[in-house]
């Protein structure tokens, strides 16, 4: 894991300032960012999080299959993942609360071989995965079920994180593999076939949501919590309306690319006028319900998880008495 982020010393908070260790931490864990980032980290960049009174620490993972363990182990406190591992986990007792999201549109694409047309052709593929319980394993299951296909008429091979999943399917490794949209401009180039979007085929599947424990959200705790979530919404509300900054800090994230990179525009475009983002952090929990009922049916869940009780919507109701509330733009709506 790699921690990219130690807050300002001193920073603005309400009527005076106060020294950094003054301020309330929270540890907060992402997957390493890639062409989202100029969304996902824009509270870091322009100092929202202190602005908020609250001292960020953001620790980044390759994958869910880093990214989960370390947070059950404690060494973060709020995770930005996506809800299947918590989930599970809620099962075996583990202390789990959904207090937020960031981008629960799933901007997942199915790439593979050119060779293949449809969804329907992969019967006997190789398909590039992670974890077998994670996002990309889960997603390509619902979308081959969605299109007929059993699930269990396909290989699965560990691929590693998102850009080696689809450099698996670019050098013949694996027939398939889902990975985010980012490199889908360079598809043709690379001879790969995007053979189908997520969001088009599974429009129930959420990607993002925003995880802490009982434990951790206490009154101590709940101010640092609070100020999180306000400056993830301050942040994600700036890029969508400061695509050039957003794009720049894309860019520098990644790395090896300028800001005006036709992946990189295409990738904010489609972030911001597909429906993607959490404007208000809103929870999106009929989508969780859907994925609890399909962790059921693939059989990786024995029961159909009870949702309800896993969110806690309050920190997020005080973030926006902080910040406001804007019309929501995802996709899939919220109930």
């Amino acid at each position: 894991m790699k921690r990219i982020l130690t807050a300002v010393a001193v920073a603005a908070v309400m009527a005076g300032s106060v020294f950094a260790q003054d301020l309330p931490t929270v540890r907060y864990g992402i997957y390493e960012p890639g062409f989202d980032s100029g969304f996902l980290l824009m509270a870091q960049e322009k100092g929202f999080w202190a602005e908020q009174g609250v001292n960020v620490e953001v620790v980044t993972f390759k994958s869910a299959a880093q990214a989960f363990p370390a947070f059950i182990a404690g060494e973060v406190d709020v995770v930005q993942a996506n809800p299947s591992e918590a989930m599970l986990a809620s099962l075996k007792g583990a202390d789990i609360k959904f207090i937020g999201s960031t981008m629960p549109g799933l901007n997942y694409a199915l790439y593979s071989n050119a060779r293949f047309s449809q969804l329907s052709e992969l019967k006997g593929a190789t398909i590039g995965i992670s974890a077998p319980t994670a996002l990309p394993a889960v997603v390509v299951k619902a979308m081959l079920i969605a299109e007929g296909i059993n699930p269990d008429e396909v290989t699965y091979a560990n691929s590693g994180g998102s850009p080696e999943r689809y450099l698996a399917v670019v050098n013949s490794v694996t027939d398939a593999a889902s990975s985010p949209s980012d490199y889908m401009t360079r598809a043709d180039a690379d001879g790969v076939k995007v053979l189908a979007m997520a969001k088009d085929v599974i429009p129930d599947y959420p990607r993002y949501t925003l995880i802490s424990t009982n434990a951790f959200l206490t009154s101590e705790n709940g101010k640092g919590v609070v100020g999180l979530l306000a400056g993830l919404m301050q942040g994600i509300r700036y890029a969508t309306d400061n695509p050039e900054e957003a794009n720049v800090l894309s860019a520098k994230t990644v790395g090896g690319l300028e800001p005006n990179d036709p992946s990189i525009l295409a990738t904010y475009d489609e972030f911001k006028n597909g429906g993607y983002l959490a404007l208000n952090a809103e929870i999106p929990v009929r989508q969780m319900k859907y994925l609890a009922d399909l962790q059921n049916k693939l059989g990786i869940s024995p029961m159909v998880v009870d949702v309800e009780p896993l969110v806690d919507d309050s920190y997020r109701q005080q973030a926006l008495a902080l910040v406001g509330e804007v019309t929501s733009t995802y996709y899939g709506g919220v109930e």
